[in-house]
């Protein structure tokens, strides 16, 4: 016999849908109350008693059969097989609640029997919203029985995973909201398996979004320049948000539409607004209330702005997320006053492709740590400060990061090939001021331990406000990054005090490996390696290559595909086998500079804020004997105008001066002779105390006495002698250039 028994579904397909739709279909199970499901509505208890007698169940094969189908008795059972024909999705057993008003109708989880529907996907809003409502004041409704009260998922709604359905996404997402608002603040949890096409949904407090599947933007909807409008997800004033496993795709073909220079002009320039997750905090202000925004293990592509934004003062945690190909940032935080926002163990590749780079950072208490950054446009992480604020840019680490291959793309137009020094375009890791004041010249910001290679720009870039010379940030800790390959400078740092540049390997960087431009504080035990001392070489599919320039190895650049990459070789030397995201290159020529200092002690705005610079103990290797600046281990470039006198230097300093005092021109090296002295010119009628020296015909003197001078200007080589007035000391030469050697090419 047990041959010929018949399941439900074999029995539902005999009889034909339109005879299970129209009588239903009996089967025998014992009833039950649902009690918990009813508090969980209505937070009040309904308990009822178990009836022991087997209760016939009506099962309706979808939606459209169950509309005007009004329950028998309070609690009573039907089951739904599934919510649209051909579906086979979001079918489950309901209950009939009578008292449960028809104004909470909702199309997912509670379903009034007398709201319209034709049984269309066009139709479906509608009946989603209860716009078709016969009854609006009238009661009882079904209500769906869940094995988790908590848990919502689009297939409850009628959503199928085709088409745009953003109007059903919004309503799963409504319906969690007044369900968490009934619940005093439960947190609801939406479950989304499939890739739904939307505009852009809203989310809210205490959400948690769980993949694997989640939402791609529709392509024939132009974005905006509203914010609101132009997210794929957007969290607007809200706190305490988890999302994890979602897949968030902006399309492909948006994005591309939104790359196009030409479209971004004008009034459709704000639709760069648009990004993946955007997420606004609930407070103005930091506050121990603010919650905490968690967005964990995300694949989130084709962003035409940004891949996640987190806004306005929120303590976040973005962890382990996948982002690739954002027209700005993979990342951008703003405001991040809340503390321990951390950004951990994220793969972000090719964003910033329109501008922007991998991970921005504006504002402060962020924690940057062990994220993979490949192939990104203008930087690898940037910290900027855009504004005006007491804690902007301050208590920030980045480190163990490993960032390859950033682009240079946004060049200025001045033509400079060394404007990298004034630029944070291109770089691995940069820091820049855009605005300071008082209150946000402390930093606090340490960059350590990170891998930087084959930047376009400089590997790292700190930057401080070069016109306000009164409040120059400083605190910055730069010590054990290992930078490689840079087309620019390997360490790039200007007009920062209280610097603290340590340990760090800089190799083969194109115009520097440490640019010093107006910076106090210490730099040393760095080891500086001048050249790349061999080119790259690697086998692929049993062929031998070497590298024929500097790129970043990627499926358009792999051996026997393009020949400016590579070429082919005869060795026998076992080779590594060839891999994507890898800086391969050349044996490439010395660094032009090893280290090289900039003062600039008058016509500048920071005047004389790095006399206590201390750069020692640093290890240059690599570097042949041409002379060439390379081979010199502090070399000092006087900029603007004044003299030589006014720079403070040591015996022995090597000096790059366009003019320099005596025994070269520009283009030499100059070795200093002499004492550090920024002493004024000596003339006659000049007020001055005992000790207080002066500079004549080359010569420095002290005052032996207090006075006023006379009308004979001290000359004498040795001794004292008098100017008519006050008796001067001769103490020694003003510092005299002596030429060095040439800044070979």
């Amino acid at each position: 016999m047990a041959d010929n028994r018949v399941s439900r579904r074999q029995m539902l397909a005999a009889m034909g849908v339109a005879g299970a739709a129209s009588v239903g279909f009996l089967y025998g199970r014992p009833a039950e109350s649902h009690a918990s499901v009813i508090e969980s509505v209505y937070l009040e208890s309904k308990k009822k008693p178990k009836i022991s007698v087997v209760e016939p169940v009506l099962c309706f094969h979808d939606m459209m059969s169950l509309i005007g189908y009004t329950g028998a008795h309070d609690g009573q059972q039907v089951s739904l097989i599934e919510y649209r024909q051909g579906s086979g999705t979001g079918g489950g057993l309901l209950y009939w609640d009578p008292a449960m008003p028809k104004s909470a109708h909702n199309g997912g989880t509670v379903f009034s029997p007398t709201a319209g529907w034709d049984g269309t996907a066009a139709g479906l809003p509608s009946f989603l919203s209860g716009s078709g409502e016969t009854n609006p004041s009238g009661s009882g409704c079904w209500v769906r029985v869940k094995e988790r009260e908590h848990e919502f998922v689009p297939e409850n709604f009628g959503a199928i995973g085709q088409g745009n359905e953003q109007v059903i996404v919004q309503s799963v997402l409504d319906a969690a909201k007044a369900w968490s608002d009934q619940q005093a603040g439960r947190r609801p949890v939406i479950v989304f398996d499939r890739l739904y096409t939307v505009n852009g949904i809203q989310v809210y407090d205490g959400f948690v979004l769980l993949g694997p599947g989640g939402f791609k933007r529709d392509d024939g909807v132009i974005p905006s320049s509203a914010v609101a409008s132009n997210s794929v997800v957007l969290g607007n004033g809200i706190k305490d948000i988890d999302i994890i496993g979602l897949h968030v795709d902006g399309n492909e073909q948006m994005q591309g539409v939104m790359s196009d220079p030409v479209y971004r002009q004008g009034s459709n320039a704000g639709a760069l607004g648009y990004q993946n997750i955007y997420i606004i905090g609930k407070y103005a202000n930091a506050d121990h209330e603010m919650g905490t925004i968690r967005i964990q293990n995300c694949r989130l592509v084709h962003s035409p702005g940004n891949g996640i934004v987190v806004n306005n003062h929120s303590q976040a945690s973005l962890t382990g997320n996948h982002i690739e190909r954002c027209g700005k940032n993979g990342i951008y935080l703003a405001q991040t006053h809340g503390f321990n926002t951390s950004v951990t163990g994220n793969y972000i590749r090719e964003c910033g492709f329109v501008y922007g780079g991998g991970i921005g950072i504006a504002h402060a208490h962020v924690n940057a740590t062990g994220n993979v950054i490949v192939s990104c446009y203008e930087y690898g992480i940037l910290i900027s400060s855009t504004g005006v604020g007491a804690r902007w840019n301050t208590d920030i680490t980045v480190a163990s990061n490993n960032i390859r291959g950033v682009k240079r793309q946004l060049l200025d137009n001045s033509g400079d090939p060394d404007s990298f020094k004034t630029s944070s375009l291109g770089v691995g890791i940069g820091y820049t001021q855009v605005f300071v004041t008082r209150a946000s010249t402390r930093l606090n910001v340490a960059i350590t331990g990170n891998s930087i290679e084959g930047a376009e720009g400089s590997g790292i870039a700190c930057m401080g406000a070069a016109y306000n010379a009164g409040f120059l940030p400083h605190g910055l800790v730069v010590s054990a990054n290992s930078i490689l390959l840079c087309g620019g400078a390997g360490l790039n740092i200007r007009y920062l005090r209280g610097v603290s540049c340590i340990g760090n390997r800089v190799a083969a960087n194109f115009f520097a490996d440490l640019y010093l431009d107006d910076v106090a504080g210490s730099v040393s035990g760095n080891t500086v390696v001048c050249r790349y001392p061999v080119s790259d070489r690697v086998v692929y599919q049993g062929i031998k290559y070497e590298a024929k320039k500097r790129h970043l190895s990627s499926g358009e650049t792999k051996p026997g595909v393009n020949a400016d990459c590579w070429t082919v070789i005869q060795t026998s030397e076992t080779l590594p086998e060839w891999h994507t995201d890898e800086v391969y290159s050349p044996a490439v020529r010395p660094s032009t500079y090893a280290i090289y200092s900039v003062h600039r002690p008058s016509g500048t705005a920071v005047s004389g804020k790095r006399n206590d610079l201390l750069l020692e103990h640093n290890q240059v290797e690599g570097a042949d004997n041409s002379n060439r600046l390379s081979n010199v281990n502090l070399v000092r470039k006087l900029a603007g105008g004044g003299l030589p006198t006014e720079l403070p230097v040591r015996a022995g300093d090597r000096i790059y001066y366009d003019t320099p005092a005596s025994g070269g021109r520009e283009g030499r090296i100059c070795i200093t002779k002499g004492i550090d002295t920024a002493a004024i010119a000596w003339a006659g009628g000049q007020a001055v105390s005992a000790g207080e020296r002066r500079t004549a015909a080359g010569n420095v003197y002290e005052a032996v006495q207090a006075g006023t001078t006379g009308t004979a200007a001290p000359a004498h080589t040795s001794g004292s002698a008098s100017d008519g007035a006050v008796v001067w000391s001769f103490i020694d030469t003003v510092a005299v250039f002596e030429e060095f050697g040439k800044i070979g090419v």
